[in-house]
Order: structure tokens, then sequence, then C-alpha cells
């Protein structure tokens, strides 16, 4: 292989150099605070653009017989780690013996309140499909009060608004008796989280539904375009902040019990994010990533498929099945995970 390059070369390894270096940051970002640097947090979204583009040019360098693919070869199998979290090649689920646990978390984006699907009845087909699915225990982000909203199959619920004008929140229903509730009001925002310790036969365990703060952007690379981009990079960058702040608060409650837990997330942010590393850094695991198979989409970004929302449990409980839906009546997809109970 030879190593010297031509004029034409130079410029294209100048933008491979570029891009090795947003790659290598994006790495760093999951273990940096976005309170320490909100602007360069936003270059983790990108990370696995940046892992292809530097998959490109390791090609296009040998190819050409040049060393200079050493460069991006290096950084992208250093990138295996964040694979995993991106795609899952291999379906793990295990086969379901005795008895399980079924928890779907789904974002309804206000049961399409407001018309954004060209589809009608979206409250009755949500029904519809939780019937359908049978899940145990559904955690609700961007749920919506509705008049004839009831689910008789539930007999156990905790519905949080974040004030009491409000008629957005968060909700658990529950098959299973529900023996203690809380909330934890993240302040200065529409978002919440809340909590309820459930009694399934002789255990108990703690179920939590959150959404972190959102970042109020439209998924579409037109609009985007359209926009302000210092406003943007600002107003994102800010809800990263703010979802440091919210995972923080979350962490604390997680201190409050001993029981085990299992979190359904909208966590408006990717699952090698700071966010998602700093909640699994306390004994939790990714049910995705231990059942799951395929891309995990959860949220149509335009044309890149992305995964924001996810069950995280207490790896002491055995995630045997994790499902995603491709079921389009709000703009992010329903998740549900599976867990063996203890016999």
């Amino acid at each position: 292989m030879k190593s010297k390059l031509n004029f034409l070369q130079k410029i294209v390894f100048a933008f491979n150099i570029f891009f090795a270096a947003c790659l290598l940051v994006a790495y760093i970002l999951p273990f940096v605070p976005p309170k320490f640097s909100a602007f360069l947090s936003i270059l983790n979204l990108g990370l696995p653009i940046f892992m292809l583009i530097n998959l490109g040019f390791a090609l296009y360098w040998m190819i050409r017989l040049k060393l200079h693919f050493i460069l991006s070869a290096i950084l992208v199998l250093a990138g295996y780690s964040y694979v995993s979290k991106i795609i899952v090649l291999n379906n793990q689920s295990k086969e379901i013996t005795g008895s399980s646990l079924k928890v779907m978390s789904y974002n309804v984006r206000l049961f399409d309140q407001y018309n954004w699907t060209d589809k009608h009845n979206v409250p009755k087909k949500i029904l519809e499909f939780i019937a359908t699915e049978a899940p145990d225990i559904v955690a609700f982000q961007d749920y919506m009060k509705k008049d004839g909203f009831t689910m008789p199959a539930y007999p156990y619920s905790f519905v949080k608004f974040k004030t009491t004008s409000s008629k957005i929140g968060v909700a658990i229903y529950s098959k299973y008796k529900i023996i203690n509730r809380g909330t934890i009001d993240f302040p200065n925002t529409h978002n919440n989280a809340i909590y309820a310790d459930v009694l399934i036969d002789k255990d108990t365990l703690r179920l939590y539904a959150v959404h972190l703060e959102s970042l109020k952007i439209i998924p579409d690379v037109k609009e985007l375009q359209k926009e302000n981009h210092q406003k943007l990079i600002s107003r994102v960058g800010k809800s990263f902040e703010k979802q440091q702040e919210q995972a923080e608060m979350l962490i604390e409650n997680f201190k409050s019990t001993h029981l085990p837990k299992i979190v359904c997330i909208d966590m408006n942010n990717t699952p090698f994010s700071y966010v998602a590393s700093l909640l699994l850094e306390h004994n939790l695991e990714d049910a995705f990533i231990e059942s799951g198979s395929g891309l995990g989409k959860t949220f149509d970004f335009d044309f890149l498929p992305m995964r924001i929302d996810a069950v995280f449990n207490e790896k002491s409980i055995e995630n045997v099945n994790f499902k995603n839906y491709n079921i389009k009546l709000s703009d992010h997809y329903p998740i549900m995970a599976t867990f063996k109970l203890n016999e």
C-alpha cells in the first residue's frame, strides 16, 4: 500500500480527519455531563452517522490501497460497544416458561388530540391494540385525559397531571395491585415522572413511567433547515441540561427504595447518551439489548430511525423477551418487555 496522496486525496483526507474527530468526541460525550458543554452534547445525536461516514472513508482508502484507512478503521472498531446499543443482530429472546410479566411503554402523543395523523378514532385504536397485546402493566407518556377512555382490564392505575388544571401527564395502568405511589416533580417543565409499587403474587417491584425533557424539534430535515441554527442548537442544548437534572432526580428516588425497578422511559435522547449511561450505572440493564432485535426504532426522525424510548430493568429481574411494534398511532412506537417471574 502507498501513503502518498495527490491534491484531491489530500482534501478528502482533511474531511476524513474532521469526521474522525467528530466521532471521537461523540464516543466521549456519554461520560461528559451536558452541563459541561451543552453544545458538544448535540454531537452525540450524530454518533451513528459519524460511524457510517468513517466506515465509508475506511473503505475508500482501502480500495485505493492507502494506509490512511487505518484512522477511520480503528475508530469504527473502537465503537463496537456503541453498535450493540444501536442494533441487535441476533434475537436474544429466551423461551418463556412459567409465569411472566409483560410491561408496555408507550408515548401516545396526547392520543392524537390535534390530528397529527391521518387516522380516525386514535384513542379507540390504541385501546384495541393494548387489548390485543394484553400487557400486564402499561406506562404512558404524553398521556391526556380523554372522555370515554377506560381500561377495565386494568383495575389499578395511577394518573398524574403536572397541575390540577392540566390534562396532560404520565400514567400507569396495572392488572396487579398498586400498594404505593409517588411523583418526581421535575421543575420548570411540563414533563414529569411517576412510580408505582406493584404487588405481584408475593413479590413487590417499583415501576416508573418517565418522560424526560423534550427536544422541541420537528422530525423533518427540511423543516429543521428553515430554523435559525444558533437558536436550534441553544434550545436542544438546554433540553439536554434539563434531562441531566431530571435523570439525577430520578436516581435520587432510586435510592429511596430497596425494591427491584423497571423504568419505562421516553428519554428524548439516544441509548448512548449521557442520561442513558447515567441511569444504567444504577444496576439497570437495557431490555432491548438483552432480548430485542434489529434497530429497535421507537421514533421516526425523517429518514433516520431512532430509539429514544426504552425499558430499563433491575439486573435481578430476568428479561426474556422484547418487542418493538410498527403501529403508527403516534409519533412514537410502543415497546414491550417480558420478564420472568419468580416461581
